[in-house]
């Protein structure tokens, strides 16, 4: 049973892997090999053991790791279910001796195994002990008020490491000792909470404040009492709850408003239970056991409202949006409570002398001089083109094209980015905030900018100044013929024309057709912006058309070597009033309103392809940063290139036979790599020019992200590095490098793991607002009165295969719904239904939930 409890899939954690069109980066976690003989611990489902990896194989584009447990099973699990290694826990030459069947095949084998099972289960005996000590010191220590923060509002952190010397009173602790501290702290919910991303690199626990330690314990002992204070705010509840919903029967169409409940009174039991019921929405791995699961299924049990086969997050996130606490339309990811600091492993001051800093800087100092004005070449009367969407809100590049006279075979293409590091230095108050962000962050409701808008930083977007220079950093190829670069220069510029235009607009002119959004579900714009192709003059039709020859041209020559996009139809949502104001939301005091209506939303569904004028700017960005990391490559300076190894599938042949489906432009249904089983590994930060096979570049080549400096903190990074680079050429300085290899490889590290944070935050958000927005069409009160209905035909293929969800007792499957353009959980799946990856079935919604992880059941229909 434990076995099996532990194999059963999860749809809300195991999510199937989807293409990121924008970063051509597969997937999102790294991947680790375990060699076989390593000692493992594994946790999934609240369920953990010890084991020792035999083999590792790949299956349904997956690497599974099947690891022998001290009771003698092979169990087959993923690499993020290990929280725990130890290397070389047996010998090569035994694990040799094992073979790679889930069976022993001949005695020797099972000799071997037996010789393992002997040295983990010697194991289990000593960590006993360990684990014993660790629990009795973490009591005599009163290690919880020992390591909390002191402000009772702020959560703590704490690494296993830092725990373990804490505990055995020694800085020199053993790997059992590290061991037995993150089992006390993994099986203390209450007070500890695991990382939830690359928890096995980081072994860190954050450790909950005091005040929401309190409120979790309170509850609990409201829950085993069964204290009638849990009654009261039970009828509350369900008063508030009925009257919501007749509300929003009665609003459904009106625009969203707040306004005040009148003769509400909460006792301070109320206000204590919708604390732990908001706390208990925080993402939470299933690694642990959740603190909050048992008492929120009798609080929400007790409302007589609520008949759910699993009461979670979903569950918390409807009840508290239908008693007012939460807006409708509010989710909980990214405006949840304040995010938790992470700790600054990682300092930006320069470790050498550098030309960017010849003056002593404060942290709230900026430049008061451009420090590369020598160096800038001014590209005078040059036209510039900027390209962008209808609502772009930072303008960060331009593009332009140059004619080589003399040579009718190759022109230069230069990329010419916005330059906010000729006001902002690495040392600023400004620049360590950035690197907390990592990024902007564009989502559905609003825009959170990396660099703050009051800070002047707005000059830098490329054409705000009319009259006045822009001054860029430029990226420029020269390319040949058949698209390879054949040399490049990286230098800081002035460009004084330029030229601001919107994608369609530059398509129409160009004569190229781009592909219209569908909107399933109706309400497709009355009429599209104007297409006034008058203000685009001859002379820059010519060289825009050059553009898009010369583009495409680099396009095929990375199809040549192997890029390759995968095509997956996209869900689009648009406000039509962004920003969301903050007024018609529910406010830190949990303090329950009575909301009203719904903001307008469209939704579209758009087949990716970049062409034409989209094609000009993203080959353009691809190209400026190829040639960046030549710059970096060629004066042996360490640099964050963007890395992905090369495809792999466990089907001999299956990574060749997709490359041959390629189109010119080298696009591929995204199908025909689930039915290939064709997989990439997760793209990384190296230092060195590492390939990126999706991209086509190869290795030695390399890849630095230095387009987006406004929004993304990893390319103003470079731009610091260039700029010394090109400073120290031209002075006395004799290294180009100003930040040292190893230093860089922890900052990358660091940087990675928060842009995937923003990543995350940000796809959550699209998808809850997805999922919202087709829950409201199903609920919508004229919903019989419709000619059309999208969800009446839903085909549905398979992106993983069926598994037993021990939760929920069902066979269950991913499966993405390309009308939709959405993902969905195919469940209640006979258990004799063979199904497979790619095949298409016929569904239907079975239910919509909200809250931290948005899921769409489905059923067959």
């Amino acid at each position: 049973m434990e076995k099996l409890a532990f194999e059963a899939s999860d749809p809300s954690t195991d999510a199937g892997s989807f293409p990121d069109v924008s970063d051509g980066d597969a997937f999102e976690e790294v991947s680790d090999r375990f060699p076989a003989g390593t000692f493992v611990e594994i946790r999934r489902n609240g369920i953990s053991a010890f084991g020792v990896v035999i083999f590792t194989l790949l299956l349904d584009r997956r690497w599974l790791v099947h690891s022998i447990t001290s009771r003698g099973e092979l169990w087959a699990h993923q690499e993020h279910d290990v929280q725990y290694q130890i290397e070389d826990f047996a010998s090569k030459s035994l694990m040799e001796k094992c073979g790679i069947l889930a069976e022993p095949d001949n005695g020797e084998q099972m000799d071997a195994r037996v010789e393992v099972l002997k040295l983990l289960r010697s194991f289990e005996k000593r960590f006993e002990v360990a684990i014993h000590s660790a629990v009795e010191k973490a009591r005599a220590l009163d290690f919880y008020n020992l390591v909390a923060h002191e402000d009772p509002k702020t959560w703590g952190q704490i690494t296993i490491q830092e725990a373990a010397e804490k505990l055995f009173s020694s800085r020199s602790v053993t790997p059992m000792e590290k061991l037995a501290t993150q089992t006390y702290l993994m099986e203390d919910g209450v007070h500890y909470l695991a990382t939830q991303r690359r928890y096995l690199k980081k072994q860190i626990f954050w450790v909950r404040p005091r005040e929401e330690v309190e409120v979790i314990e309170a509850v609990h002992r409201l829950s085993l009492a069964n204290d009638p204070a849990l009654d009261t705010f039970a009828a509350k509840a369900r008063a508030l709850v009925l009257a919501s919903r007749q509300r929003a029967k009665e609003s459904f169409g009106e625009p969203p408003s707040r306004h005040p409940v009148e003769g509400l009174e909460l006792s301070e039991n109320d206000k204590i239970i919708l604390k732990f019921l908001r706390a208990s929405l925080q993402v939470m791995r299933h690694i642990q056991i959740d603190p909050f699961t048992v008492p929120l299924a009798q609080i929400i049990k007790k409302t007589g409202l609520y008949d759910l086969e699993i009461y979670d997050d979903s569950s918390v996130y409807q009840l508290l949006t239908e008693m007012g606490v939460l807006a409708p339309w509010q989710e909980t990811v990214t405006r949840g409570d304040a995010p938790r600091e992470q700790r600054d492993n990682v300092t930006l001051s320069p470790a050498v002398s550098t030309p960017l800093l010849p003056d002593p800087l404060g942290p709230e100092d900026f430049y008061n001089r451009d420090m590369v004005d020598t160096l800038r070449h001014d590209f005078g009367d040059t036209p510039v083109y900027i390209i962008d969407d209808w609502g772009a809100e930072e303008l960060d590049d331009g593009v332009s094209v140059e004619r080589i006279p003399s040579d009718s075979e190759h022109v230069w293409l230069h990329v010419h980015i916005a330059d906010p590091s000729t006001l902002l230095p690495p040392t600023h108050r400004i620049s360590r905030d950035a690197f907390r962000m990592s990024s902007s962050s564009y989502l559905i409701d609003r825009t959170i900018r990396m660099l703050p808008e009051d800070a002047g930083f707005h000059q830098f977007s490329l054409g705000q100044n009319p009259g006045q220079p822009d001054k860029v950093l430029t990226f420029s190829s020269k390319v040949n013929m058949q698209g390879d670069i054949v040399d490049y220069q990286v230098r800081p510029a002035l460009i004084r024309n330029v030229r601001t235009m919107k994608y369609d607009v530059l398509d129409a002119a160009l004569g190229i057709d781009h592909s219209a959004a569908r909107y399933p579900f109706g309400n497709a714009p009355s009429s599209q912006k104007p297409l006034d192709t008058s203000s685009i003059d001859p002379a820059s039709l010519e060289n825009l058309k050059l553009l898009e020859q010369v583009t495409r041209r680099m396009l095929r020559a990375r199809v040549r070597v192997g890029a390759v996009t995968l095509t997956l139809p996209q869900v689009e949502l648009e406000f039509s009033h962004r920003p969301l104001p903050d007024d018609i939301l529910g406010t830190s005091s949990l303090t329950p309103f009575a909301f009203r209506g719904f903001p307008d939303i469209s939704y579209a569904v758009q087949n990716i392809r970049e062409n034409g004028a989209r094609l000009v700017v993203s080959e353009s960005m691809r190209a400026a940063c190829r040639v960046a990391s030549r710059f970096f490559r060629d004066r042996g300076i360490p640099a964050l290139r963007r890395s992905v190894g090369q495809m792999q599938s466990e089907h001999v042949g299956g990574v060749e036979a997709l490359l041959d489906t390629r189109d010119e432009d080298g696009y591929v249904d995204y199908y025909t790599s689930v039915t290939k089983c064709v997989s990439a590994p997760t793209a990384r930060y190296v230092t060195t020019p590492g390939a990126h096979s999706l991209l086509g570049v190869p290795e030695g080549e390399g890849y630095v992200k230095v387009t987006s400096p406004l929004r993304r903190f990893g390319d103003l990074f470079a731009h610091w590095q260039i700029k010394h680079a090109l400073l120290a050429a031209k002075g006395d300085k004799p290294s180009p490098v100003l930040w040292p290899e190893e230093w860089l490889e922890a900052f990358g590290y660091e940087l990675e793991t928060r842009e995937l944070d923003v990543k995350r935050a940000e796809r959550i958000q699209h998808e809850y607002w997805a999922h919202l927005f087709l829950k409201r069409w199903i609920e919508d009160p004229s919903t019989g009165s419709r000619a059309n209905d999208p969800t009446r035909d839903l085909v549905g293929r398979l992106v993983t295969t069926p598994n037993l969800n021990t939760r929920t007792r069902d066979n269950n499957c991913q499966v993405y719904i390309p009308a939709l353009a959405l993902k969905g959980v195919l469940v209640d799946l006979p258990v004799e239904l063979q199904l497979g990856l790619g095949e298409e079935v016929n569904v239907k919604p079975k239910q919509i939930r909200l809250g931290a992880r948005p899921m769409l059941d489905l059923t067959l229909r």
